[in-house]
């Protein structure tokens, strides 16, 4: 059986599918250790193979893939892979979720929320211009004693929780299957959403792209938002109204975003979020999570969810595991 890899990894990483025989193709590098694929590459490395690990797979696409069995993306989200064409096609769709991936995303998200509340960009920029102390009209936020609301309570916004045991925040929680249980043990209050927006001094998004989360912060949700709050995006940047966003910051209906993800990554030259106050927004490239432990573990993972796929079991991050059942047999 044939394995196509374009995402990160080596012969080494992979060490365990090669021992068991399986073919294992890579993509070129190029940039660097980064991969960069066109639909062409994909479909001339990929039309005979067995297994897919990318992350990017419509379903135009996946029809010139006629003998594949398994996508593996090796990311928590999956919203880029048209699940339902691989339902339709018998083709299992499995995402990666560690431990580790959950606690790097949280780590990320209060880096973000800490920078953005206590205008870490402005008042590092001070020291450098030497212009030292403010006029005291620029002041940060105390976390001590706010409210922070978690819009997602999925692994990350759980570790999220997890992360701010202990400092003394009202926790806050939306999520669309709430568990009482899940609450408790975490700490967290459960409301619904226009309350969590109203109450919060800082909204931190943790919810998977779908249907009913696109465009879930637009107009009317950020101006339910007290002015002196602050919004976090680690989750996926259609998530947001980026227009609305935008209009929020300019006319002051929130005091400031901190933003991992964006409709268009990387973000193009006339982006509008690069004419905002940079005090005021903190944008990163998606990159917030990256961590070398956390990349490791989830390489890992990857190749056992593959080896498990490909030796007919399911593996655990399985998203439609029902087309296990009637699996097309293509040896």
């Amino acid at each position: 059986m044939k394995i196509v890899v374009l995402t990160n990894g080596s012969e080494e990483d992979w060490a365990p599918a090669l021992d068991a025989g399986y073919e294992v193709v890579f993509a070129s590098r190029r940039r660097g250790s980064s991969v960069r694929v066109t639909e062409d590459d994909v479909i001339g490395l990929a039309a005979d193979a067995d297994c897919l690990v990318y992350n990017v797979v419509p379903r135009h696409l996946l029809q010139s893939l006629p003998q594949l069995k398994v996508i593996v993306t090796p990311y928590v989200g999956y919203d880029k892979i048209d699940v339902e064409a691989a339902t339709d096609a018998g083709v299992l769709v499995c995402n990666t979720q560690t431990p580790a991936n959950a606690s790097s995303m949280a780590e990320a998200t209060i880096t973000l929320m800490m920078a953005a509340i206590k205008r870490l960009r402005l008042r590092s920029r001070r020291a450098w211009d030497l212009t030292w102390r403010d006029d005291g009209t620029e002041q940060a936020v105390l976390l001590y004693g706010a409210t922070v609301g978690i819009v997602g309570l999925g692994a990350i916004g759980k570790s999220v929780a997890r992360h701010l045991f202990g400092w003394n925040v009202r926790l806050l929680g939306f999520t669309r299957t709430p568990d009482p249980a899940v609450a408790t043990e975490f700490g967290v209050e459960l409301v619904d959403l226009p309350t969590l927006l109203a109450e919060s001094d800082v909204v931190t998004l943790h919810v998977p792209l779908t249907d009913g989360t696109r465009g879930l912060i637009g107009e009317a949700e950020l101006r339910t938002m007290k002015p002196t709050a602050y919004l976090i995006n680690t989750a996926r940047g259609p998530v947001v109204d980026e227009g609305a966003m935008c209009r929020a910051i300019r006319e002051n209906w929130i005091a400031g975003a901190a933003l991992d993800v964006f409709n268009q990554e990387p973000l193009p030259a006339g982006s509008p979020f690069l004419s905002l106050d940079p005090n005021r927004v903190l944008l990163t490239p998606h990159t917030m999570s990256n961590t070398d432990e956390a990349r490791k573990v989830n390489r890992r993972m990857v190749v056992q969810t593959v080896l498990t796929a490909l030796e007919g079991g399911v593996p655990e991050t399985a998203v439609n595991s029902q087309v296990t059942a009637s699996w097309p047999r293509r040896e």
